[in-house]
């Protein structure tokens, strides 16, 4: 289907350049470098398919898509002119289409990132075993479909990755509701085909660790938008919600929409160190609200995470918005001894630093203060107050860049059911 996209695109535009005998003459001299390079390096998709499409390791599956096509484009024989050369593009295109093979399908992608591609041949065994069931009992809901990534505890750090947002089911094979979710799920992974949303599903029997530790899931199937750690956005489709097809795409799309306005124009600090702290908030006269979490994927710090970009929209411009991962061990001194964080597990604490002077010689042993005690008041209600307060008592200071309408999305609750992992 890929393929016959492209030669339609090929002939299209031969059509609109007539025979373009001088275009592809042109064209030839621009590629011919690069294919002949690729001509002498056939075979390298069995070793190194990431290098053969050009993309990166934690790359989409329409980055790949993309990539596939813009190569396909390059080397079509209607394209190129020069007869040695069309058989070279032939030659080279031969292992693009291979290396499309492997990382175009989620199971072949994922058992070759697991052998690392140095033996095509144990490669093959290994992706045959694991057809089969190989290494685990539970059963796979999604094996071979080309639209749904199956997402491991070590595939996750790997594919869920810098700005690209994911909708994830969570399932288990012995649940019947899950069974009968199928269908469904592939059919909103084929209407999310052509959005930049990227579609993946979580067997909860093969990865425990994922589901109870990481998101503690409170019943299945779920079904969750989340974001890269370096982002901590995550957002729970409610149980009671229709799962119908449409009013979940509906859903995914309006909240990625927002997701994606907040990536490219909010900015949470992350502080990697005590020293790092210091020198950013402690050391500056700026007006800051700090997030402490307990990691990066615990469910509670995701969502703290999240409406820690939309504090920072609302607010740009008038405080900056900050997170120490308290999990870290260079930050134990930092919140456990200085800030008064609870010893974990503990939820997520938002302490807000005073605009003004507060380093080591104008305010000794200055610590911020505590904005909310989640047992008193839900963190949703404190930030929207928070918001709201900062932005009208710092309207005279507010820029052309900050939002200003205290609606950059509602801040979200932690989901109380997920108090309780399931078995």
């Amino acid at each position: 289907e890929e393929l016959e996209k492209i030669r339609q695109e090929g002939a299209q535009q031969q059509d609109e350049a007539g025979d373009g005998a001088d275009a592809r003459r042109e064209s030839d001299e621009v590629n011919r470098a690069e294919i002949e390079r690729r001509a002498k390096e056939v075979g390298a998709w069995e070793t190194k398919p990431y290098e053969v499409l050009a993309v990166e390791t934690d790359c989409g599956a329409k980055d790949l898509k993309k990539a596939y096509r813009k190569l396909s484009l390059m080397l079509h024989p209607d394209k190129i002119y020069d007869t040695a050369l069309r058989e070279l593009a032939k030659i080279a295109f031969m292992d693009v289409v291979a290396a499309y093979e492997v990382l175009g399908d989620p199971e072949k992608r994922a058992a070759f990132d697991d052998m690392g591609g140095a033996d095509q041949a144990q490669f093959h065994t290994y992706w045959e075993w694991k057809q089969y069931g190989g290494g685990t009992k539970a059963k796979d809901f999604y094996t071979g479909d080309k639209l749904i990534s199956k997402l491991t505890e070590s595939l996750w750090p790997r594919r869920v990755t810098g700005k690209k947002i994911w909708l994830v089911e969570f399932y288990t094979p012995w649940c019947s509701a899950c069974g009968s979710f199928v269908p469904i799920f592939k059919q909103i992974a084929k209407m999310l085909e052509n959005d930049d949303i990227e579609v993946g599903a979580v067997n909860c029997e093969a990865n425990k660790a994922v589901c109870s530790e990481w998101f503690s899931i409170p019943s299945y199937p779920a079904l969750m938008l989340v974001g890269s750690a370096d982002h901590g956005a995550q957002q729970t489709y409610g149980q009671g919600k229709s799962k119908g097809a449409q009013e979940v795409v509906d859903w995914a799309r309006l909240i990625a929409e927002e997701w994606t306005w907040l990536f490219d124009h909010s900015k949470v600090d992350v502080m990697h160190s005590e020293e790092e702290f210091e020198k950013q908030i402690l050391d500056t006269e700026d007006l800051w609200f700090v997030v402490f979490t307990d990691g990066l994927f615990c469910g509670p710090c995701r969502t703290a995470m999240t409406n820690a970009l939309r504090l920072d929209a609302a607010l740009h411009g008038l405080a900056k918005v900050g997170a120490v991962d308290c999990e870290e061990p260079r930050n134990h001194r930092l919140c456990f001894e200085r800030m008064g964080v609870p010893s974990p597990p503990h939820a997520p604490q938002v302490r807000i630093y005073r605009k003004g002077k507060k380093d080591a010689k104008s305010a000794p042993g200055y610590t911020g203060e505590v904005l909310y005690n989640a047992n008193e008041i839900a963190p949703q209600i404190a930030l929207q107050l928070t918001e709201r307060v900062a932005r009208h008592a710092l309207s005279d200071e507010m820029p052309s860049t900050a939002l200003g309408t205290g609606r950059v999305g509602d801040f979200q609750g932690d989901d109380k059911e997920s108090s309780k992992p399931p078995p």
